[in-house]
């Protein structure tokens, strides 16, 4: 037989090309998801090293552990755990095999269920378009990067649903198929189980209006094994979690999350078109052909379903419209699937109707206007292909390098410090190599976590050795290695804290004149101890400098009962002849803000440096936007109440200062783009005697509206007194983190690793590649 002789025969026999269809696609999935976990030469994301834990655990114990909310549901650990088990791996190497194989079939399953509904709905050809389209979507591959492989999951056992749901009424098979779908998706993510819950109410009142007489009962017991499927998960899994916590269940679930805020850009228009390009448009069209296919009596249910299927992720996804606060990005995920399937009916419509538009119209595609508009529109379907297929391309190698927690060299350190380190000590560990160095050294690990998506306060403490004073609205950070800076401030922005304000030792100078010369002293150059004292009530932080001429002290102390922050220094010269002592010090604010408004009553009423008082403003104008500054002065007869505000009237963000002790002289300083990137002022002091201390204090207060509604411009200067008898300060002492976690070991990336830490007294260098390097905690 010729070659299109053979080819034609397999078109003709639906069979084989369906599965010759299914075949190749399966290859291609497997081959490609399978490199793309793998593009960081180890595994991509750290939720699949979780998952490896917690399956080995089920192994080691023989227990599945239920009830706890704060992870997935363990159907996907109990999977792998059978997959270890079976395979006998024991190698990390083999384990991290066995971890990608099992979310490269999760990947083809969720897919091949794309496939699956599509082609029960529609037709075959409209599911092989709707499983070739879901390539095109982004959220499928990132989904795969960061190891959500649980929700890959979930969205295939909704699938499922969804295909056996209306043909439960059938035979018993489809009903059990039903039961089992059910108690697989509540086992398989709690996000699953809340979108196919409102998904399927819908379709369950539109079968029961529909039932009459004996097929009522049918629908009955169609409800009865989803209530039993889910309900036997719910009371093994959910239920023990949730009792506790029913009475502010629905306020902490949908109003309280308020940290979800950083998701809100993940579901804009533009990261639609990022995330789905021409599907979208297509999707929008496949709504109304999926309805004109499907409204005969029979299989509307179908389109019920595939519609609140698309409709429900959409509005959870968009939900921060309506006050709630929910994981906006994650249900795109549960959006992206339905999106190829009625993007596929619209492309599969178009299959149909084109050739017959063009038999019945064969005369008109002679004419030259036709045939341009006719290549022009392939053209324009060729390019969208192309710039879509860049578009993922893209994007998939930016999440690679964005999910890449861990990696060859990450490997290489674990296995260094297992073999050389036996024990159990715990290691804290940068964001990457992440929590795959768990299994990589066999120590227990804790990982650094984005704090805008999770605060972790050990590792925050640990890995910049670090203290910590929390007022509700206010949190202030002072380090023991973090290059210069010494303490930041932070406001509470939907309940995420973000730095506002910070001190370095770089601005910070002594000035003074001996024996007629003058000198300038760095408190950069100087040695520096940091002293945390935190017994309730006297919860306080001292930097101490010194040489041997000199000892200065920064003291920031918090108080119970009012926000702002006490800051007092202390000068003692252990040298004689000292004279016009003059201490510099700077404030430096976060250009993530953009503080433009400053306030120092009768001087400057609310404007910017540029705009103030031409006798106070020294410019530095030149056209260059690097090196243009505008800096307004101030005397000390200017404080007359002490006060000196700013605010950021773009993130409603205020800064304050109270000088108890008002300096000489200061100047509020604003960049090009009009951003006030600092406050300066000094205080002088005439002779000062050997051993003798001069002083001087002032408070600093950081308050974000988001945290603090009450906050205005016009009332931040009475804020600065008012009681707050509900405040509760909270300290945190890394010293505390070390000993309560029995923490032996740190492991720093080498791109977040501050050289300075090296001097640090309580750290022993014992390791080093050229990625990372591990540092032993002297007991």
């Amino acid at each position: 037989m010729n070659p299109t002789a053979a080819i034609q025969t397999l078109l003709n026999d639906k069979k084989k090309l369906e599965l010759a269809f299914i075949t190749v696609f399966s290859a291609v999935i497997i081959i490609l998801f399978y490199s793309i976990l793998s593009m960081n030469g180890v595994i991509l994301g750290n939720d699949p090293s979780v998952h490896l834990e917690k399956a080995r655990i089920f192994l080691n114990t023989g227990q599945i552990p239920l009830g706890n909310l704060g992870w997935t549901p363990p159907l996907y650990q109990i999977v792998l755990a059978m997959f270890i088990s079976l395979s006998g791996a024991s190698d990390i190497g083999q384990l991290i095999f066995l971890v990608k194989i099992l979310a490269v079939i999760v990947d083809w399953l969720m897919i091949m269920s794309v496939y699956l509904l599509t082609s029960r709905v529609f037709s075959k050809k409209t599911g092989a378009i709707a499983a070739i389209l879901l390539l095109f979507c982004f959220p499928v591959f990132e989904l795969n990067q960061w190891g959500g492989s649980t929700t890959a999951l979930g969205i295939a056992f909704l699938m499922l649903l969804l295909i056996y749901l209306p043909l439960a009424i059938e035979k018993f098979g489809y009903l059990m198929v039903t039961f089992f779908a059910a108690f697989s998706v509540m086992m398989a993510h709690q996000l699953a189980t809340f979108v196919a819950v409102l998904v399927l109410i819908p379709v369950l009142l539109y079968m029961l209006k529909k039932s009459k007489g004996k097929t009522r009962g049918a629908y009955l017991k169609v409800i009865a094994a989803l209530v039993l499927g889910g309900g036997i998960v719910f009371f093994l899994y959910y239920f023990g979690a949730m009792i506790g916590y029913l009475g502010v269940m629905l306020e902490h679930v949908f109003f309280s999350q308020k940290a979800y805020a950083y998701q809100i850009g993940a579901t804009t228009l533009n990261a639609f078109i990022v995330n789905f390009g021409f599907i979208t448009l297509l999707t929008i069209a496949g709504v109304y052909f999926a309805y004109k296919q499907l409204k005969t009596p029979k299989r509307t249910v179908y389109f019920i379903g595939l519609l609140f299927a698309l409709i429900v992720p959409f509005i959870l996804a968009q939900s921060h419209l309506f006050g709630l606060y929910l994981p906006f990005q994650w249900f795109i995920y549960y959006l992206t699937p339905f999106m190829a399937i009625f993007a596929a009916v619209t492309v599969a419509y178009a299959a149909q109707k084109i050739p017959r538009f063009y038999a019945n119209h064969r005369a008109q595609f002679r004419k030259t206007w036709v045939k341009v508009a006719t290549t022009g529109l392939i053209v324009v379907t060729c390019l969208a292909v192309g710039v879509r297929s860049d578009v993922v391309y893209g994007k998939i190698m930016e999440a690679g390098t964005f999910y890449a927690t861990t990696d060859i060299k990450a490997y290489e350190a674990g296995i260094w410090l297992r073999d050389h380190y036996p024990g159990n000590q715990t290691v804290v560990v940068t964001e990457i190599p992440g929590f795959w160095f768990q299994q990589f050294s066999d120590k227990p690990v804790i990982a650094q976590t984005n704090p805008v998506i999770q605060r972790n306060l050990i590792t925050e403490s640990v890995l910049t050795l670090s203290y910590e004073i929390e007022h509700p609205q206010t949190l202030l950070k002072a380090y023991g290695a973090k290059g210069d800076t010494t303490d930041e401030g932070y406001v509470s922005l939907d309940h995420v804290w973000h730095r506002a304000s910070y001190s370095a030792t770089n601005g910070d100078f002594l000035y003074f004149t001996q024996n007629g010369n003058e000198h300038q002293l760095p408190l950069s150059t100087l040695s520096k101890q940091i002293t945390f004292e935190n017994q309730t009530g006297n919860e306080k932080i001292s930097f101490i400098y010194s040489n041997e001429n000199f000892t200065i002290t920064k003291t920031l102390q918090a108080q119970n009962s009012i926000c702002p922050l006490d800051v007092s220094w202390t000068v003692t010269p252990q040298i004689s002849g000292v004279s016009n002592v003059t201490l510099y010090l700077s404030t430096f604010f976060d250009l993530s803000f953009n503080f433009d408004k400053a306030q120092i009553p009768q001087v400057m009423d609310w404007v910017n440096p540029w705009d103030a008082d031409s006798n106070r403003v020294n410019k530095q104008e030149t056209g260059n936007p690097q090196t243009d500054w505008a800096v307004a002065s101030f005397l000390n007869t200017d404080l007359k109440n002490g006060y000196l505000g700013l605010y950021d009237s773009q993130n409603d963000i205020a800064y304050a200062f109270n000088f108890t002790d008002r300096p000489q002289w200061g100047n509020i300083g604003a960049l090009a783009n009009r951003q006030i990137d600092a406050v300066r002022f000094r205080y002088s002091f005439s002779n000062v005697e050997v051993n003798q201390t001069v002083a001087c204090s002032y408070q600093i207060l950081t308050l974000a509206k988001n945290s603090y509604p009450q906050l205005s411009p016009n009332n931040l200067e009475s804020m600065l007194s008012e009681l707050m008898p509900e405040i509760t300060v909270v300290t945190r002492d890394y010293n505390d983190d070390i000993r309560e976690n029995n923490i032996g070991f740190i492991v720093y990336d080498r791109n977040q690793l501050d050289t300075q830490i090296i001097n640090s007294k309580i750290l022993q260098l014992i390791y080093s590649n050229d990625r990372y390097v591990i540092f032993k905690i002297q007991q």
